[in-house]
């Protein structure tokens, strides 16, 4: 209320000093006019040509010092009309803005050119697995060598060295070594199983 109070109180200090700048304005125009031109009985003592020319130079005159009166009362009423407005603080009420910047939101969020203006949802990247990678393949160790077989009707197996076990062993059919199964027992050949690998051995004898 006291500010709304101070308010009017400077309109109405504004208007009193605009209305007495404006009667004297026009006073001085009134006087500047009465000076250039000249009365009816000087009128009407000239020609009627070199009358209208003293009329239309007189009218020209009056233009010439009412424009910069006009120009300067309405300098002065847009200064006295933002004045008004900066007293108020000029903001926007807390509401409106909460609302517009709500809008500006929603408009964003909801396109105008959107067939159904749904919420526009950003699909998360596709998640890249790496592919297992497959089984190392089971490796005979090179040194291993078919230095003999026996059979002997049901009964087969192989001897086998290595650069673990120079001095051999004999493995019978179906039983492990260094993680490979002896399969089958043939008389110059062998074959071993490791993970569904095949591994065949020719007969290697050693020679003296």
């Amino acid at each position: 209320m006291t500010e709304l109070a101070s308010q009017n109180g400077r309109r109405q200090l504004w208007r009193a000093i605009s209305t007495s700048r404006l009667e004297l304005m026009f006073a001085s125009l009134h006087q500047v006019l009465r000076a250039h031109i000249p009365n009816r009985r000087e009128l009407n003592s000239v020609a009627p040509l070199r009358r209208g020319l003293l009329l239309g130079l007189a009218a020209l005159t009056g233009l010439a010092v009412a424009a910069p009166i006009i120009a300067i009362i309405s300098l002065e009423v847009a200064i006295a009309s933002q004045s008004s407005l900066g007293s108020s603080g000029g903001r926007i009420p807390a509401g409106r803005e909460n609302r517009a910047s709500g809008s500006y939101e929603n408009i964003l969020q909801r396109p105008l050119f959107s067939r159904n203006r749904q919420v526009l949802t950003i699909a998360a990247p596709p998640v890249i697995v790496d592919a297992p990678a497959p089984p190392a393949r089971a490796m005979l160790d090179p040194s291993v060598a078919l230095r003999g077989v026996f059979m002997n009707g049901e009964r087969a197996k192989a001897f086998f060295t290595s650069s673990d076990n120079p001095v051999g062993v004999w493995v019978a059919v179906n039983e492990q070594w260094s993680g490979w199964r002896l399969s089958e027992v043939k008389p110059g050949e062998v074959v071993l199983e490791a993970d569904g690998e095949r591994q065949t051995l020719q007969l290697n004898v050693l020679t003296k």
